[in-house]
């Protein structure tokens, strides 16, 4: 037989031994090599390690694979229902795992958030004690803490994408009202003994030195103390009360050294609701699983639902910080409008797209998809408040 008869799978099994003759074993499980991968583990031939080449044409490989099937995602993922139907289906190949994408959005979308939502550009001045330095009176204080209050409020419902920051800054309202009346109730007191103790206390609750600014409550009628008066439930565990004391111990330390600084408190949510989250998913699939009883769809298909729901929820907020960050940066009149307008759109699309993605994901007729998807969002309401307030205690005393 002359060279040139020689078959192209004789050449190929040629090429296949040249190269597991040059690769050898692999180095992760020392089976026979042949080709760059190996057959039983998938690791690949080349050390990045032993050459420059080979460790940047590693991550650019790395990163162009998981790149490309983020923006297929990402471009999926702004048609409602249309990553979780495909998914469901089957085509999973193309798409990141709901729960990788979940994960990766999240604590991108609130990183971004620390950079760019800070209280003091929401034209919050609740935190500043000169607001109830003119007040003479308990009264008085009162009066100037109702009308920031009712300020906050108003600002409240025209922005529902900062429901953290405002709660935090109301918090810093009260917390200063609440200083301000120790103040002058602490200059209202005898100077008998007795009374010159209570002072001296209420004046260290102002001005945020030893126990009480945070949690102010007596224990057996003296101060609580973590050490020598602590919070005891006598019918739970001793290690939860050692846990419960611990985490007021830190919410007071923390309480003072953030003092009045509200943007402060912003950065300690914003920090935790990433978490908060992350168990919310699970609930709100159960949820999804209650309004969807009967229709042969198990628990984990609907935990996908969820987890690329809220992957689009979190492609909304991570929007909002960018453009909140962006109009105050920019400080322009017509920017701020456009900003506001933008803000608006996205918002006001949030139920148009969950309604819509429930109705593609799910089917049925729309009269009964709508009350089940007012069912779920009552639910989910209420979960979101307590998600908040949980993240609101965890980033104050963590």
């Amino acid at each position: 037989m002359s060279q040139t008869d020689v078959s192209p799978v004789t050449e190929q099994q040629a090429a296949v031994d040249r190269a597991a003759h040059a690769h050898g074993t692999c180095e992760n499980c020392s089976t026979a090599l042949h080709g760059h991968y190996c057959h039983a583990c998938g690791q690949s031939a080349h050390n990045p390690l032993k050459h420059v080449g080979h460790a940047i044409e590693e991550v650019f490989e790395s990163f162009w694979h998981l790149d490309g099937r983020i923006f297929r995602t990402l471009r999926d993922l702004l048609v409602p229902g249309r990553v979780a139907v495909n998914f469901l289906k089957g085509h999973r190949v193309g798409y990141v795992q709901p729960l990788r994408l979940f994960v990766i959005l999240t604590l991108f979308t609130f990183f971004v958030g620390k950079l760019t939502v800070h209280a003091d550009d929401m034209r919050m001045s609740g935190g500043d004690n000169a607001l109830f330095a003119s007040a003479r009176t308990v009264q008085e204080v009162e009066t100037v803490r109702a009308a920031q209050v009712a300020q906050i409020e108003a600002q409240q419902s025209g922005s529902p994408t900062a429901a953290a920051a405002f709660a935090m800054a109301m918090a810093a309202v009260n917390t200063a009202a609440a200083q301000r009346t120790a103040e002058l109730e602490q200059q209202a007191r005898s100077t008998t003994s007795a009374a010159m103790n209570r002072a001296a206390q209420a004046a260290g609750r102002a001005s945020g030195d030893g126990y009480g600014t945070f949690f102010a409550h007596d224990i057996n009628g003296k101060p609580w103390d973590p050490d020598t008066n602590p919070v005891v439930f006598s019918s739970m565990p001793q290690f939860f009360n050692n846990w419960l004391n611990r985490r007021l111990a830190n919410a007071q330390a923390n309480v003072q050294r953030m003092g009045r600084k509200t943007d402060l408190y912003v950065q300690a949510i914003l920090t935790a609701l990433p978490g908060a989250l992350f168990f919310l998913m699970p609930i709100f699939a159960l949820v999804l699983r209650m309004a969807y009883l009967g229709r042969g769809i198990g628990y984990l298909e609907h935990l996908v639902v969820a987890l690329y729901s809220h992957a689009w929820l979190m492609l909304v907020l991570l929007s909002t910080f960018l453009t909140m960050g962006i109009t105050h940066a920019a400080g322009n009149l017509v920017v701020n409008a456009l900003g506001n307008l933008t803000l608006v759109l996205l918002w006001v699309s949030v139920p148009v797209y969950l309604l819509w993605m429930q109705q593609r994901v799910y089917g049925g007729r729309w009269w009964v998809t709508l009350p089940r998807y007012l069912f779920i969002g009552s639910i989910y309401f209420w979960l979101v408040v307590l998600v908040v307030m949980y993240a609101a205690l965890a980033g104050v005393s963590s």
